[in-house]
């Protein structure tokens, strides 16, 4: 049984200076591999927009091909 989600606010962007709703949430770990400057860095869990989680995709496109090989 899932739980409905009413009432709770978006997430927004942890870019520096980005104030968009977040689409999308990632480890610190694996952000910190892009050179994306965020708000903060004692972050866990890093939200970003639809803008920026492109942006990541391609700065880790050959990380994530590589990874796929191996694993």
């Amino acid at each position: 049984m899932s739980l409905a989600k009413h009432n709770v606010a978006a997430a927004k962007c942890d870019v520096a200076g980005c104030e968009n709703d977040a689409e999308r949430s990632f480890n610190i770990k694996q952000v910190a591999k892009c050179n994306l400057k965020l708000k903060s860095n004692d972050l866990r869990n890093v939200h970003l927009c639809k803008e920026h989680y492109k942006e990541f995709k391609k700065q880790t496109k050959t990380d994530r091909e590589l990874g796929a090989i191996y694993d």
